[in-house]
């Protein structure tokens, strides 16, 4: 096995890995707190884009990690219309949409559709720093899932520098960071909420 696939199977592994923590504890705890619906779509979008990417470049990890980050991340978008924080119709029309033009785009340019995952996919992980930086109770957010993300970011921009390709790898010069803030700011919330003493009446 070369570097090249030893790399590309790591972050794949991860990508299909990291996010599923974050899932599990929004239906276990009951509760979105402290996550952010729009960073959730434009996730889910970027995924999804990322799959179509990696079908029209026969890059097989690329495209079935995606593809599973894609419906994790739709099950967080489900639990969050529940809890009233987004509409189901917002939900759905996001994914026919991203759907839709992720497969013209593909068509007309193979380059088209990575820029495309690439400008909604790197920016997705903004929305949810931002929540993190304001709102004082994230209780929802995993620290479990960011602290995976983190390390499934070195792996792709590893995998992306290993084979040349800009788009896998420059955004995570974003992610990397906001995910380990992201990472603190939970912990540090937790750990308050753990130490708050309950009052019974």
């Amino acid at each position: 096995m070369t570097l090249q696939n030893l790399l590309g199977l790591v972050a794949s592994t991860l990508s299909m890995l990291f996010i599923w923590p974050q899932v599990f504890r929004v239906y276990r705890n009951n509760t979105v707190e402290g996550l952010a619906p729009l960073g959730a779509l434009q996730g889910m979008s970027g995924s999804i884009l990322w799959a179509i990417y990696g079908l029209a470049q026969t890059d097989i990890p690329l495209f079935g990690s995606n593809l599973l980050l894609s419906v994790a991340i739709a099950l967080l978008g489900i639990a969050m219309t529940r809890h009233g924080v987004l509409s189901r119709s917002v939900l759905s029309t996001a994914i026919t949409v991203v759907v839709g033009v992720g497969f013209v785009a593909a068509s007309v340019s193979t380059s088209l559709v990575g820029v495309l995952a690439f400008v909604i996919g790197a920016l997705s992980v903004l929305p949810q720093t931002i929540k993190v930086l304001r709102d004082p109770d994230l209780n929802g957010v995993s620290v479990s899932s960011n602290s995976l993300l983190f390390v499934t970011a070195c792996a792709w921009m590893s995998y992306g520098l290993t084979i040349g390709d800009t788009l896998v790898w420059l955004p995570n010069v974003l992610v990397i960071p906001c995910s380990a803030l992201i990472v603190v700011k939970a912990r540090a919330s937790q750990q308050r909420s753990a130490h708050v003493p309950v009052h019974v009446a």
